[in-house]
C-alpha cells in the first residue's frame, strides 16, 4: 500500500475518533461542537484523499476533495473564540457571514459557476488571513496560562494548530507553482495525534463514557445496515417500487430506533460505567455515614476505609489544629504543607500541578511523601485539614476520579463542620448543666452552713450542758447533711461504666434488706419480677433502685389525705429486641449498643403524682417536690442508666406515678 494511502487512513480514523468522542462528550457545548466540526472535516477531506488518489483528475472527486473548505475557516474562528471565552452572542455574530460566504462559494463550484482553480484561490485569499489570526489568539491565549498545567494543555492544542496551518499553507503553495511537497494528510496525521496525547495526557475528555457513547453509535448502526440491506433484498425480491423501499424503512426506524438505542447504551454502559456507578454509590454511603460523624478520627477512618475500597489507595488525614473549634485535631498539618495548600486550596494530582515556580513546592511535597493527589477540607472556605492520597491502582486519577475527589472534599468540609457544631453543642450543654450545678449546690450548702454558725455562735454564750450537747447534736446533724450532699453530687457526676454483669435476685434481695430497717410498716412494699441477668454493675443497679424506692416513699408519705393501703411495687421483667416500643410517652425508641434485649424496670406507688409543673424538669440536677434530699436522686438514676445506654422516664397515673429503666440483659 502506497506510503500516501496509509497516512491518509490514519489522519481519517484519529481526526474521525477526535470528532466523535468530541460530539459525544459536549455536543451542546460550542467549544466541543465546533471541534468536533473541526475534526470531522479534517477526516473528509483525508478520506477524499484517498478517493482521488492517484491521479487527482476525476472533477466530481476534486470537488469532494476540496468541499470542507467552504466551512473550515468559519469553524476554525468558531472553536478559537470558543476556547479563548468570547461570549456566544458576539462569536456567533462573527462567524455566521463566514458559514454563509463559504455556502455561498460552495454552491456556486457546485453549480459550476466558478472553476475549482478559482474556488482553490479564493480558499487561500480569504482562509489564510484567517488561519493567521485563529494562531494569533491561541498564541495570547497561551500566554495569559498562570497554571503550568492549564499552559500545557493550551500548548498542546496551539503546537497542533500550527501544524495542521503550516499543512493547509504548504498545499495551498504548491497551487500556486512552488515546488513543495503536499504535506497536507501528514499534517493532519501529526494534528489528530497530538491532540490525542492532549486528551490522554491531560484528561479532557472522560473517555469512558465517550467510548460507550461510541459503541452504542456503532452498534446502532450496523444493525441498521443489516436492516437496510435486508429491505434492499426484499424490495428486489418482490420487484417492489423504490417508494415502498422507503417507505418499510421509514416505518421500521420510527417502531425500532427508540427501543435499540436504549437497548445498546444500557448494553455498553452496563459494562463500561460500572465502575463509575460504583464509585458513585461508595461515595452517598459515605455522605450518609459523615452525617452522623462527630469526631475528626471517625471521619478520618470512614473516608480512608472508602478511598481504600473504592481506588485501592491508601490515605493520611492531616488537620490544622488551630482554626479546629472544639474537635481533636489528631495528626497535625503543619507548615510548610500547611501554607502550601492555602494558596492552592483545591483539589490537585501531580500531573495537574506539573512543575510551574507556583506549585513546584507543593508538587515535590506529595512527590516526597510518594503521594499522588491532595484533597482540602474546606469549612465555610477555610482550610481546616487536607487528605493525602497515594497513587490508585490505575496508575493516575482521570477527569471523573477528579470529579469524585472534588465531591469528597465538600462532603468532609460538611462532616467537619457538622462535628464542630454537635460539639459547640455539646460543650453549650455541659456548661448550662455546670451551671445549674453550681447554683444547685449552693443553695444545698447554704441551708446547712446557716444552721452551723447559728449553732456555733450559741455555743459562744453561757450554756448549761443539754444546751450545750443539743447545739453540737445540730453541728453533727448539718455536718452528716453536708457529707451526704457531696456524696450524692459525686454519686452524679463522675459514675464509671462497670463492665460486669449482675443478679437482679441478688441485687433485689440485698436492697431489700437494707431498706426494711427502716420502712415504715404501714407502706406495703411489694415485687413481681422474673430471674434476669443484667450488663449493669450490681451497685449502680442497687444505686437506682434505691433513689427510685426512696423517692416513692416519700410521694406516698406526702399524700394529702393519704391513700388507704400505701403501697411500692416493683416490677421487673424482661423484653426482647432492640426498639422501645411504644412504652416511651412520646413514642422515642433507642437502641441498646449491643442490639439484645432488655430488662425493663419500674417503680409504682400510690402517693401524691407529680407536679405538672415538675414533670418536664424532673432528672434536671436539684429540681425536687419535697424539702427532703438534695434533688440529686433522680438526676444520678438517669446518669447511671444512660451510662449503660439505657433510658428513664416517668409519668402520672391514675392514682400516684410509675418511674420505667430500661437496662441491658446480660
Amino acid at each position: 500500500m502506497n506510503r500516501a494511502i496509509v497516512v491518509a487512513l490514519i489522519s481519517a480514523a484519529c481526526n474521525g475518533a477526535i470528532g466523535t468522542l468530541a460530539y459525544l462528550r459536549g455536543r451542546h457545548n460550542s467549544l466541543y461542537r465546533s471541534f468536533s466540526v473541526l475534526s470531522f472535516s479534517f477526516a473528509f477531506w483525508s478520506l477524499a484523499y484517498i478517493g482521488a488518489w492517484p491521479d487527482f483528475s476525476d472533477p466530481f472527486r476534486m470537488k469532494l476533495l476540496y468541499t470542507p473548505l467552504a466551512w473550515l475557516p468559519g469553524a476554525v474562528l468558531s472553536f478559537v473564540w470558543s476556547f479563548t471565552g468570547l461570549p456566544e452572542t458576539a462569536r456567533r455574530r462573527r462567524t455566521v457571514p463566514l458559514y454563509l460566504a463559504g455556502a455561498g462559494l460552495l454552491g456556486m463550484l457546485w453549480t459550476r459557476a466558478v472553476s475549482l482553480q478559482t474556488y482553490q484561490y479564493a480558499f487561500l485569499a480569504a482562509a489564510m488571513p484567517i488561519f493567521g489570526i485563529g494562531l494569533v489568539l491561541l498564541f495570547l491565549h497561551w500566554k495569559k496560562a498562570d497554571d503550568r498545567a492549564e499552559r500545557n494543555r493550551r500548548g498542546y492544542l496551539l503546537a497542533a494548530s500550527c501544524i495542521a496551518v503550516a499543512g493547509a499553507l504548504a498545499d495551498g503553495l504548491s497551487l500556486l507553482g512552488h515546488p513543495i511537497p503536499k504535506p497536507g494528510n501528514l499534517c493532519l496525521m501529526l494534528y489528530s495525534l497530538i491532540v490525542l496525547a492532549a486528551i490522554g495526557r491531560h484528561h479532557l475528555m472522560d473517555l469512558r463514557a465517550a467510548t460507550r457513547q461510541a459503541l452504542t453509535m456503532a452498534g446502532v448502526s450496523l444493525l441498521l445496515s443489516i436492516l437496510l440491506t435486508g429491505i434492499a433484498w426484499l424490495t428486489q425480491l418482490l420487484e417492489g417500487p423504490l417508494f415502498l423501499n422507503f417507505f418499510l424503512l421509514g416505518l421500521v426506524l420510527l417502531a425500532l430506533l427508540p427501543a435499540l438505542w436504549e437497548r445498546f447504551n444500557t448494553l455498553f454502559g452496563r459494562s463500561l460505567s460500572a465502575r463509575q456507578a460504583r464509585r458513585d454509590r461508595a461515595l452517598e454511603e459515605l455522605e450518609r455515614s459523615l452525617d452522623r460523624a462527630s469526631e475528626l478520627q471517625s471521619i478520618s477512618s470512614m473516608a480512608q476505609s472508602t478511598i481504600r475500597s473504592v481506588w485501592g489507595a491508601e490515605a493520611q488525614f492531616l488537620w490544622a489544629a488551630r482554626v479546629l473549634r472544639g474537635l481533636e485535631p489528631g495528626p497535625a498539618l503543619q507548615e510548610p504543607l500547611l501554607g502550601l495548600l492555602a494558596t492552592a486550596p483545591q483539589v490537585a494530582t501531580l500531573d495537574s500541578l506539573g512543575r510551574e515556580e507556583r506549585t513546584k513546592a507543593l508538587y515535590e511535597a506529595l512527590l516526597d511523601r510518594q503521594f499522588e493527589a491532595v484533597v482540602p477540607v474546606l469549612r465555610e472556605g477555610e482550610l481546616v485539614g487536607a487528605a493525602l492520597l497515594g497513587p490508585p491502582v490505575g496508575g493516575f486519577y482521570d477527569l471523573s476520579g477528579v470529579r469524585w475527589l472534588n465531591r469528597l472534599s465538600a462532603a468532609l468540609g460538611r462532616a467537619v463542620g457538622g462535628a464542630e457544631l454537635a460539639a459547640g453543642l455539646l460543650r453549650a450543654d455541659r456548661l448550662a448543666q455546670l451551671g445549674t450545678l453550681a447554683a444547685g449546690v449552693a443553695h444545698e450548702v447554704r441551708n446547712p452552713l446557716s444552721a452551723m454558725s447559728g449553732a456555733i455562735a450559741l455555743l459562744g454564750q453561757p450554756l448549761g450542758e443539754e444546751r450545750r450537747r443539743e447545739y453540737l447534736d445540730v453541728l453533727k446533724e448539718e455536718i452528716q447533711r453536708l457529707d451526704g450532699i457531696v456524696a450524692e453530687l459525686l454519686d452524679y457526676a463522675s459514675p464509671d461504666a462497670r463492665q460486669a454483669r449482675c443478679s437482679w435476685a441478688e441485687v433485689w434481695g440485698r436492697a431489700e434488706r437494707l431498706l426494711r430497717a427502716d420502712w415504715p410498716g404501714g407502706v406495703a412494699l411489694l415485687c413481681r419480677d422474673e430471674p434476669a441477668d443484667l450488663a449493669v454493675s450490681a451497685a449502680h443497679l442497687q444505686q437506682i433502685l434505691h433513689n427510685l424506692l426512696r423517692n416513692a416513699l416519700c410521694a406516698v408519705q406526702t399524700r394529702r389525705p393519704p391513700a388507704e393501703k400505701p403501697e411500692v411495687l416493683v416490677t421487673l421483667s424482661k423484653q426482647n429486641g432492640r426498639a422501645l416500643g411504644s412504652a416511651v410517652p412520646g413514642g422515642q425508641t433507642f437502641s441498646f449498643p449491643g442490639g439484645g434485649g432488655r430488662a425493663v424496670l419500674e417503680v409504682a406507688d400510690n402517693g401524691a403524682g407529680i407536679p405538672l409543673d415538675l414533670l418536664p424538669r424532673l432528672f434536671v440536677p436539684f429540681a425536687k417536690a419535697s424539702d427532703g434530699g438534695a434533688g440529686l436522686g433522680l438526676a444520678t438514676v438517669k446518669r447511671l442508666a444512660e451510662l449503660y445506654g439505657g433510658r428513664v422516664w416517668a409519668e402520672n397515673l391514675g392514682q400516684g406515678a410509675r418511674f420505667t429503666v430500661e437496662l441491658p440483659l446480660a
